[in-house]
């Protein structure tokens, strides 16, 4: 039987990763991208599978049930996947909200906790389970736990490989679903015929029936017409005509009234054969007759389908440099019919670059130097996007431009009322780029207009001088105009912004400390969940002192009781550990996104890696430690550790210029090393915290309040993470708070150590 278990629990390790990478990459389409919301969906996951463990620990009595519950949760769980993507892209169906919009935090939270439940709480409960039938069969000593970890983490590991690199490139989600259940089915197969029982015969032949049933609907196509039933359901039986999902981003065309409609992780990102042409001659013909004689210019993204089409007009213009970062998007923007489009990109002025654009403009030549630089990229909704509004890229920027050069950008606007988010947006990116430009011009409306330059001279936006240009250059516009031009930039409406403005309190906006991200997504909440605006005022003005207050008052509290329980020190150790490597994890996320862009791909290799850490640390435990002595030690060394790694992570960083001087593989194998060591921390610590729990012979019951505590120490990390602390504190300050609080649990266990 103990050969069963084991491939059961390799099965269910690879079958967890696979399905939470999956589920994880549905809801960032659904969150409109937001690689903050990983924290909140990872959270979900971890709370409902803290609630599998703890049920599993005591449910149902005896080592025979807990084989046939271990094999039914196996079972279940590979059936509720594909229900579960099924219930992510039908979400804002059952909500009642439009398909285009983006989701407020509350909505966030309140869908990542239903679509986590079932599959978080049958992986959960099938570890305390699985714990329970291992001591069992194999290792009634106590170190069960350790062994099922390794076991699962192994599976992990495999699991997060194939997913990354196999699975997601080549198949849709429900054909990946298809292939996981019927995995499943056949280990459970295997595990219920060992189990040589009625029950256990039972299981198996419901095991069997599933892997078949599975067969046969992928034979079929019928998991083909699944995908697409469900995309129809997603976008509101709208005309899909394309559905793909790329390294970046997913990607989705629609068609109506003659008008084909991309977006990118469900937002509208472009319309062709007709662009918005108000949009894209303001934000070309604006600056480019503020400049005057444009010669070289550079524009970063969402380029194609009208804004190069308007750059090419200016006969002054030798050379455009477009940068798009994702070969699928323009993939998509070429394949159905534009005149314009074809135009654009046949222009032999126009020089496609298929990068990142902040690693284009990192590594242009000096000799490199552009007129006017136009970021395409709307506003700083995700940390994607925010890469492009943050004083490291403005610096890098102005290395780059002319003399009289303009940087070109755009964050929402309003031309009527502005409440405090809207205000924080715009003084954000106006107090950001006033640390590296002399002038800074913003021309207000529903998208306001900044122009940032060095030059010593003022941004001349008078209406007559640039109509008397626009005459001069004998330019074909449909907007421009005097007329238009004295509307638009109305000197009495510029100052009016920036009186409004200039009296938010608003801050600098970095890439390790996205403030300009924090505020948009505030921003958007606010517009979605009104009730919230409180909550993230809040947090924006009092919500670091205050959680460091809480968390210091749950310390002083580990402190004082330590004395009448003596489980408290290694709870709060193990708690304070999930709290802090869930952190972590989200923090290396986070940054890699800064640095690289491609999250969207790589999410299930990042949390593999913190995997494949615990995995080498729990067998590392496992392996060394014979007593309580010797686990006390050992937890001690481990918690010294952690706290080390903590203070040293924002050094290397700086360092490193954020991980970027690597690049490609090496730089990535530098992120991939961290999150293995602080998942190495991780494991070494859970049965060590095991052994310390006492309770040897009833193993299961430790093991569950453990995990439990381990998960819900991840879980608040991940609900407080991703949209609070890493945006408000930033990498360094949360590296120190981090070692901070485990610099606490080791001091805990050094007075626990000399109380005995």
């Amino acid at each position: 039987m103990i050969t069963s278990l084991i491939f059961l629990l390799l099965v269910t390790g690879l079958s967890g990763i696979v399905a939470q990478t999956v589920l994880i990459r549905e809801c960032l389409i659904l969150y409109g991208g937001n690689e903050l919301s990983i924290g909140v969906t990872i959270g979900a996951w971890v709370v409902w599978e803290a609630l599998g463990a703890w049920i599993g620990g005591r449910w149902p009595r005896g080592n025979r049930g807990a084989a046939h519950a271990f094999i039914a949760a196996g079972l279940v769980f590979g059936i509720v996947f594909p229900a579960s993507i099924y219930a992510i892209r039908a979400f804002k169906v059952i909500a009642g909200l439009p398909p285009e919009i983006s989701l407020g935090i509350t909505s966030i939270f309140g869908a990542s906790m239903a679509i986590f439940l079932p599959v978080g709480l049958l992986h959960g409960f099938a570890f305390t389970a699985a714990c329970r039938v291992y001591e069992g069969a194999k290792d009634p000593g106590g170190k069960a736990a350790g062994r099922v970890y390794f076991y699962e983490m192994v599976g992990t590991i495999a699991g997060g490989i194939l997913v990354s690199y196999v699975l997601i490139t080549w198949l849709h989600s429900f054909r990946i679903a298809g292939l996981i259940l019927i995995l499943m089915a056949l280990a459970c197969l295997v595990m219920a015929v060992s189990a040589a029982t009625r029950t256990g015969r039972f299981l198996a032949a419901l095991s069997l029936t599933a892997a078949l049933v599975s067969a046969l609907f992928m034979a079929a196509g019928l998991d083909g017409h699944l995908q697409w039933r469900s995309i129809a359901v997603q976008w509101h039986g709208r005309e899909v005509v394309s559905y793909e999902n790329s390294l970046y981003q997913n990607i989705a065309v629609t068609r109506g009234t003659g008008q084909y409609t991309l977006f990118t992780d469900g937002l509208p990102a472009a319309t062709i054969p007709v662009p918005d042409i108000t949009r894209v001659e303001e934000i070309v013909h604006i600056p480019f007759l503020a400049h005057g004689a444009p010669r070289d210019v550079l524009v970063l993204h969402g380029g194609a389908g009208g804004v190069i089409g308007e750059v090419l007009k200016y006969p002054t213009v030798r050379r455009v440099d477009y940068v798009e970062i994702d070969p699928a998007y323009l993939g998509m923007v070429v394949r159905y019919p534009s005149a314009l489009v074809r135009t654009e990109l046949r222009d032999p002025r126009v020089m496609l670059h298929y990068t990142d654009g902040r690693r284009f403009v990192k590594a242009a030549s000096p000799d490199r130097r552009y007129d006017v630089v136009l970021v395409g990229v709307a506003s700083p909704t995700t940390l994607q996007a925010n890469r492009f509004f943050t004083l490291e890229f403005f610096r890098e920027v102005r290395r780059i431009l002319t003399d009289e050069g303009i940087l070109v950008f755009t964050v929402p606007g309003s031309l009527a009322y502005y409440d405090r988010e809207l205000k924080d947006i715009n003084m954000s990116a106006m107090a950001t780029a006033r640390k590296v430009f002399a002038h800074i011009a913003v021309v207000p409306g529903d998208e306001n207009i900044f122009l940032a330059s060095a030059s010593a001279k003022d941004i001349d936006l008078s209406p007559q001088r640039l109509e008397n240009r626009l005459k001069d250059l004998r330019l074909a516009t449909r907007l421009m105009s005097l007329p238009h031009l004295t509307y638009r930039l109305d000197r009495k409406r510029m100052e009016w912004f920036r009186r409004t403005v200039e009296t938010s309190p608003a801050e600098v906006n970095r890439d390790l400390g996205p403030k300009g991200l924090y505020y948009t997504i505030a921003y958007i909440n606010a517009l979605h969940a009104s009730s919230m605006k409180g909550l993230f005022a809040a947090a924006g003005r009092r919500g670091i002192p205050v959680f460091l207050a809480v968390m210091g008052l749950i310390t002083a509290g580990a402190f004082l009781f330590r004395t009448r329980h003596r489980v408290i020190p290694a709870l709060f150790v193990i708690s304070t550990t999930g709290f802090v490597v869930m952190l972590l994890e989200l923090s290396l996320i986070f940054v890699f996104q800064v640095v690289y862009g491609y999250v969207f791909h790589e999410i299930g290799m990042l949390i593999t890696m913190l995997m494949a850490g615990m995995a080498a640390g729990s067998m590392a435990a496992a392996r060394r430690v014979m007593t309580t002595a010797g686990a006390s030690k050992a937890l001690m060394a481990a918690e010294a550790s952690l706290a080390s790694f903590c203070l040293l992570l924002p050094v290397l960083f700086t360092l490193t210029g954020h991980g970027m001087g690597a690049g490609g593989l090496p730089g990535r194998l530098l992120f991939f090393a961290l999150l293995f060591v602080a998942g190495f921390f991780a494991g070494m610590e859970f049965p060590l915290a095991v052994e310390l729990c006492g309770e040897r012979e009833r193993a299961g019951r430790s093991v569950g309040l453990v995990y439990a505590g381990d998960l819900a120490g991840g879980f608040i990390g991940g609900m407080v993470g991703g949209f609070f602390l890493f945006p408000l504190m930033g990498l360094a300050m949360s590296c120190l708070f981090f070692g901070a609080f485990k610099a606490a649990g080791l001091f805990l266990l050094l007075l626990s150590k000399k109380r005995k």
